[in-house]
């Protein structure tokens, strides 16, 4: 077991958490642990694909039909096979959080106008 020192305002504050919600110590640091990795996981997926949607239409265009993978604000890799792009990018990445999503292609947008009779 590995001791961890922290100060004792805080030790209390952990301490009656984890009482609050009937869990140890350890279980609680876990379980805000994880959940702290998910939030910070999800910024960052948000934040490359505002990155990766900021990019001109005409960038992204040249991916069009495939998926794209985005970390750090760069494109690490497309493939039309969405399966294989996502086992090589968990092979060489991990756990680590990357943006797969299906690359945009500029999109013809039409006003569609309907009469409607009320018979």
């Amino acid at each position: 077991m590995t001791v961890l020192q922290v100060s004792e305002t805080l030790a209390e504050a952990i301490r009656y958490e984890a009482e609050t919600r009937a869990q140890s110590i350890e279980d609680f640091l876990a379980i805000v642990l994880r959940r702290e990795r998910t939030l910070a996981d999800r910024r960052k997926i948000e934040e490359e694909q505002d990155w990766w949607l900021s990019l001109p239409l005409s960038e992204r265009a040249q991916y069009e039909g495939q998926f794209v993978a985005v970390h750090n604000r760069r494109l690490i890799d497309h493939d039309r096979d969405e399966l294989a792009l996502r086992r090589r990018v968990r092979s060489k990445y991990e756990k680590t959080a990357v943006l797969l999503m299906p690359a945009e292609r500029p999109r013809e947008i039409r006003e569609v106008c309907q009469t409607w009779r009320r018979d």
